[in-house]
C-alpha cells in the first residue's frame, strides 16, 4: 500500500530516502542526502537538499527552499542538517538553512508547527511543537524558539535570542533579548507587556496556573527587586511545579539577558 506520486518533471536523486504514501510536485528538485518520511505533501517547485530528514504528515508549499548552505560567512558548505518532525504546514517561500560546525550543526524544526509565508529559519535555529509563525518571522542563527510560541507578521529575532513556551512576539517587532515563558512583547525593540492571557487560556492553563504565572510576572518584573533577588522572592512565594519550572529554568539560563518590561498595556 501507499506507492509515492511523484510528478514526471521533478527531479528527485536515486540516492534520497522517499517514504509511502509521499507526493512530490512539478519541478520539485529532491537531493541525494534527503530523507522524506511518509505521507508528506510535496508541492511544486520545492527545493531540498543537504542532509536534510524530514518526519511524517508534513504539507510544503510551491517555493520552499529547505537544507541549502548557511548565510555565514564561516560556512564551506560543510555536511550539517536540517531535522524536521511531523504534521507541520510550511506555506510558500519558507526557507529553512542547514547548521554550522560552529553552532548546534542542525537546525531543528518539531512537530505541529505553522509556518506562514516567507518565513526565515536561520542556521542552528530550533523551533519546538505547536508554534505558529506568521508571515516574515525571521529567526537569526542560533535562536532558540520554545513549544505553543506566536509570533505576528514581520517580526524578528537576533541571533542567538530565545523566547519561551506559551509566549508572543507582536506583529513588525524585534527581540533582541530573551523573551520569558508566558509573556507577550512588541515594539521595534521589544519590551515585555505582560502576560500572554489569550495564549495561557486557549492552551488549558487553569484559572489557578494563570495566577500563579500573574505572581511570577508581579514579583520578578514590578516589585523593583533585582534579578537575584526577585528569582529568590519568586521561589519562596511561588507554589513549585511544571509553571514555576519552567520560568526558573528559563530565566536562569539565559545568556543575553531579559527583555525589559514596557509602559503600555498590550490590548487582548
Amino acid at each position: 500500500m501507499g506507492q509515492s506520486l511523484i510528478h514526471e518533471t521533478a527531479i528527485v536523486d536515486r540516492q534520497a530516502v522517499i517514504g509511502k504514501n509521499v507526493t512530490i510536485g512539478p519541478y520539485t528538485i529532491i537531493g541525494p542526502e534527503v530523507v522524506i518520511g511518509d505521507d508528506n505533501i510535496i508541492d511544486n517547485h520545492v527545493t531540498i537538499k543537504g542532509r536534510t530528514t524530514i518526519g511524517s504528515g508534513n504539507t510544503i508549499a510551491p517555493y520552499v527552499s529547505i537544507g541549502l548552505s548557511a548565510q555565514d560567512k564561516a560556512h564551506r558548505n560543510e555536511p550539517t542538517e536540517v531535522i524536521i518532525g511531523d504534521k507541520n504546514e510550511i506555506r510558500e517561500y519558507v526557507t529553512i538553512h542547514r547548521g554550522t560546525l560552529g553552532g548546534t550543526g542542525v537546525t531543528r524544526l518539531g512537530n505541529d508547527n505553522e509556518l506562514f509565508v516567507s518565513v526565515h529559519l536561520a542556521h542552528d535555529t530550533s523551533v519546538g511543537d505547536h508554534c505558529m509563525l506568521a508571515n516574515n518571522t525571521t529567526l537569526g542563527g542560533h535562536v532558540q524558539v520554545g513549544s505553543h510560541v506566536v509570533t505576528g507578521g514581520m517580526s524578528g529575532f537576533h541571533q542567538f535570542c530565545r523566547i519561551g513556551d506559551y509566549a508572543m512576539l507582536g506583529g513588525y517587532s524585534a527581540a533582541y533579548q530573551d523573551v520569558p515563558p508566558y509573556m507577550i512583547c512588541t515594539g521595534t525593540r521589544a519590551q515585555l507587556l505582560g502576560l500572554n492571557l489569550v495564549g495561557l487560556e486557549r492552551n488549558g492553563f487553569s484559572s489557578e496556573q494563570i495566577k500563579e504565572v500573574q505572581k511570577i510576572y508581579n514579583i520578578y518584573f514590578d516589585s523593583g527587586l533585582v534579578p537575584k533577588m526577585a528569582i529568590e522572592t519568586v521561589k519562596r512565594q511561588v507554589t513549585a511545579g511544571p509553571v514555576l519550572d519552567r520560568f526558573l529554568d528559563f530565566i536562569e539560563t539565559t545568556k543575553r539577558g531579559i527583555i525589559s518590561k514596557g509602559s503600555n498595556e498590550f490590548p487582548r
